[in-house]
């Protein structure tokens, strides 16, 4: 997901890269503060920018910068979907949903960047995709979080994503007079890993610019 960033950015930040899948919101945010230390530039797509929303809630003297795609602040609108969709991976069909989930969220020109969600997906496994699944359901609303925030802020936004529209890009950039938006046409859900380059240039421009050393 973020392979082009580490890389690309080496020289300007220390990057690691966390997968967690607490039962709650609140507890991976909680681990992720207790694996790290001092302050940090957070960086999250979709799931781990809902995380990241969490993080920032709980401890916004760690956070210098913060950097946002396609994730939704508010509480999840269908739980039973969610439900549904957790008790399917543990059913056995974890690879139809990992496909399905593709299919909608990275455009179907796309074949590339598809195939390689599938992967990863497959490589962290059934456990976790549902135990994920399972934690947006614990998802606070953040709306006055990022409201209140004067943390230098970055969103980028695949505006062909179907889960979380580019108006929710343009409602957090309105909330935050100082975050600076970037609406990608024709990406989907997972802005880094469909266009990494533009991302990289565009992130790197962002942490000269907007965030602190």
């Amino acid at each position: 997901m973020y392979a082009a960033q580490i890389e690309g950015l080496k020289d300007l930040v220390s990057p690691s890269v966390h997968v967690l899948a607490q039962p709650t919101f609140g507890e991976s945010a909680d681990k992720l503060l207790a694996e790290t230390t001092g302050a940090f530039v957070l960086v999250g797509t979709a799931y781990g920018g809902c995380l990241a929303m969490e993080v920032l809630a709980r401890a916004p003297s760690r956070v210098k910068g913060l950097w946002l795609m396609n994730c939704q602040p508010g509480v999840h609108p269908d739980p039973a979907s969610v439900r549904a969709t957790s008790h399917r991976i543990r059913s056995g069909e974890h690879e139809c949903v990992v496909r399905e989930f593709a299919e909608n969220a990275i455009p179907a020109t796309d074949d590339g960047s598809r195939a390689m969600f599938v992967e990863m997906a497959r490589a962290n496994g059934p456990d976790v995709f549902a135990r994920q699944s399972d934690a947006t359901l614990t998802r606070s609303d953040h709306w006055s979080t990022l409201g209140a925030s004067k943390v230098p802020t970055l969103l980028i936004w695949g505006e062909a994503d179907r889960f979380v529209p580019v108006e929710v890009g343009r409602r957090i950039a309105a909330v935050m007079s100082h975050a600076r938006l970037e609406v990608l046409n024709g990406c989907g859900h997972f802005p880094t890993l469909e266009r990494p380059t533009e991302c990289t240039n565009i992130a790197r421009d962002w942490l000269v610019r907007s965030v602190p050393g």
